[in-house]
């Protein structure tokens, strides 16, 4: 009787060591081991930017020389820049220690086969940028942004944002 209480009581430690030992573990490759709270975020739409409270402002834009469009959906917006909370991507922290405190941001279906470029001429007009988003020292537009549209399935056109 006393052997099967010793053994079960060394199987329950040892399930709860294992326990706390697999969250140290996954804790230091999953959130921690990624550190997502040190990178600048965007959000995928304007709701998710008025959830997170860094909705600026919806810009204007018009479509034009496209082909091969339909369903294709669209609709800019300028955002401040955020970053993930500490312990949660639930949580926003403002990134207020840059040159760039504002995203030129879009709001778009990505289930189509459409890639989005900045044409190369119009990213000198942007603060800085990266190959598909725009950084702003100031919440608006300074000229008029081109966006290339190209897609698998012979779509094409320009997207012109103001």
């Amino acid at each position: 009787m006393k052997k099967g209480i010793i053994i079960f009581i060394s199987i329950v430690t040892l399930c709860t060591f294992l326990y706390y030992a697999f969250g140290v573990f996954s804790s230091s490759v999953g959130w921690y081991g990624y550190q997502k709270w040190k990178y600048r975020m965007l959000t995928s739409d304007m709701e998710k930017a008025k959830q997170r409270k860094v909705f600026v402002k919806e810009l204007n834009y018009k479509i034009v020389d496209s082909a091969n469009l339909k369903g294709f959906y669209f609709k800019p917006y300028i955002e401040k820049g955020f970053k993930y909370g500490y312990h949660s991507m639930e949580d926003t922290r403002i990134d207020t220690y840059t040159k760039y405190p504002y995203n030129l941001s879009y709001e778009r279906n990505k289930k189509d086969s459409i890639v989005l470029n900045i044409f190369p001429e119009d990213k000198k007009k942007l603060d800085s940028s990266d190959v598909f988003w725009g950084y702003l020292k100031q919440p608006y537009l300074k000229d008029t942004i081109r966006i290339e549209i190209e897609g698998m399935g012979k779509q094409k056109g320009i997207i012109k944002i103001w």
